[in-house]
């Protein structure tokens, strides 16, 4: 299952985060069909137990899947438990009945499905899933690790796991219809990190064919495609060679290809795109997860972003995935439900379909951003890390001014406003002790520059300062932040200014 791996690729080397860092780059057609059944190894007796339900229909465009993240025990690389009503989302009378007519797929986590989910929550999934007549997707590392390398990593667990998903799901009564693979390219030939196999993508395709072998033994017209991250040193072009590679040696396509993408790099649109434009051409369709941000620290700020994810590449880029994902793997949202409240996961896929100007940040009334998208003076920005991306309203992305303090970052709110609250999210590696004092300016202040705060003591990357003072700020325009003392070059993911009443 997807973990926080990225937070570490992605964090622990951005350029914004430190002088010795080096910049990171800012992450079922005709040709789908399998191969021969008579050359799968058959499982008579077990397939005899799979239901008789007709196949779903996967032709519609986009094809939408839904993937919240379950109740899971917590432990290192996962500190949280999913959407606590996950298991809700199965009852007959529950509150989605509108979002879930836009669906096509609900997909189940391999990792829930092989070993957490009890016998009796399984068989509620699966029952709700058909009742609602939506095909069932799982995600599964599909790899095998060898001796020398592998193990623990994304994308191996394997094809005994993948028995234990596929006798559990028959178990409960199901039939898997489709299967997202967990990122086997990138794992077992891309990554570099400790116990990396650094396999040919040849090698990896026919490891991923074997596995597919056994899966249809299961479940023989299940479709399998793949997830890959579009993060670390992936690139657009590494992708679609893998789409010609697995053809070159398995003789057929994978069903799909799904963007698990870095939202930090600033080019994503057009590199996603180029992908989707390549696999229309190529007859693979390609889709996009759209998620929020592991640091998130709230239902609406994770969905906010994920909403602005959406308006920016279906609206500004044009881009148009013929696969569109709704998927948690972090700590949000907490609430799958009801959908008619608007920071619920389900509430997020009705807008999309039938208010898609409602996603977004909050740009109105109390609460509102008042620093998104506003203008943004920096005494300095390194590359294309520039002061606009400290108020984009997307904490993946970082100003970096490329050096060591005294450096600040300016932010004109357009108007005189008055202010609830300030809040920083930190761009910062190594940890340590920073001091950040805030200034304000604007009518209130005879249009000249006063201190409202001082941040002062021990921070890390992603911490989010917070000055929420007992009395709204009156007739504040312009709002600085000067970072005197950091251990790290100066830098911001995101600054919000809050709306008072």
């Amino acid at each position: 299952m997807r973990s926080l791996w990225r937070t570490t690729l992605v964090l622990t080397c951005l350029g914004l985060l430190g002088a010795a860092c080096a910049p990171a780059p800012a992450t079922p057609s005709a040709s789908t069909a399998a191969p021969p059944t008579a050359t799968l190894p058959a499982t008579p007796a077990v397939m005899a137990t799979a239901t008789e339900d007709p196949p779903p229909d996967l032709g519609p465009r986009p094809l939408v899947w839904f993937a919240p993240l379950p109740p899971m025990p917590t432990g290192p690389g996962r500190m949280f438990t999913g959407s606590d009503d996950f298991l809700e989302l199965f009852e007959a009378d529950a509150s989605w009945a509108t979002a879930a007519g836009h669906l096509h797929v609900f997909k189940l986590y391999g990792e829930w499905v092989a070993y957490h989910a009890s016998d009796d929550e399984l068989r509620t999934a699966v029952e709700g899933i058909r009742r609602l007549g939506l095909a069932l997707a799982v995600e599964a590392g599909p790899l095998d690790p060898s001796a020398e390398c592998g193990q623990g990593i994304e994308g191996f667990a394997g094809t005994e796991e993948g028995r234990l998903i596929a006798r559990r799901i028959l178990k409960a009564g199901g039939r898997i219809d489709l299967i997202a693979l967990d990122e086997p390219l990138f794992f077992a030939s891309i990554y570099d990190g400790p116990k990396a196999c650094r396999w040919e993508p040849a090698r990896v395709a026919s490891e991923v064919g074997e596995y597919i072998g056994v899966m249809r033994g299961f479940f023989p017209r299940v479709l399998v495609g793949d997830t890959e991250p579009l993060a670390a040193a992936s690139t657009p072009a590494a992708y679609t060679r893998w789409l010609e590679t697995f053809r070159q040696v398995n003789g057929y396509d994978l069903a799909f290809l799904h963007i698990d993408l870095d939202w930090g790099r600033p080019s994503w649109p057009a590199q996603v795109k180029s992908i989707e434009d390549f696999g229309r051409t190529f007859g693979v369709p390609v889709g996009l997860i759209y998620t929020g941000n592991f640091q998130d620290a709230t239902d609406e700020a994770w969905l906010s972003i994920a909403g602005e994810r959406v308006l920016r590449y279906e609206g500004q880029a044009g881009g148009r995935p013929e696969h569109v994902l709704f998927q948690s793997w972090h700590d949000r949202p907490d609430r799958a439900l009801p959908e008619d409240e608007p920071y619920t996961f389900t509430g997020f896929v009705r807008m999309y379909f039938d208010d898609r100007s409602s996603l977004g940040i909050r740009r109105e009334g109390p609460g509102a951003n008042l620093a998104f998208q506003k203008t943004a003076r920096v005494s300095n920005a390194f590359g294309d890390q520039a002061g606009a991306l400290a108020v984009d309203g997307d904490p993946g992305t970082s100003w970096n001014s490329g050096g060591f303090p005294l450096k600040w970052i300016q932010i004109d709110l357009g108007a005189d406003y008055d202010v609830a609250e300030i809040r920083l999210t930190v761009a910062q590696s190594p940890a340590g002790n920073t001091i950040h004092v805030v200034y304000g300016q604007g009518a209130s202040t005879g249009g000249k520059k006063k201190q409202l705060h001082i941040f002062s003591g021990a921070t890390d990357d992603s911490d989010v300062l917070v000055f929420a003072p007992a009395e709204p700020l009156k007739g504040i325009r312009f709002l600085r932040i000067e970072t005197t003392t950091t251990p790290s070059w100066v830098g911001w993911r995101e600054i919000e200014v809050l709306a008072a009443e």
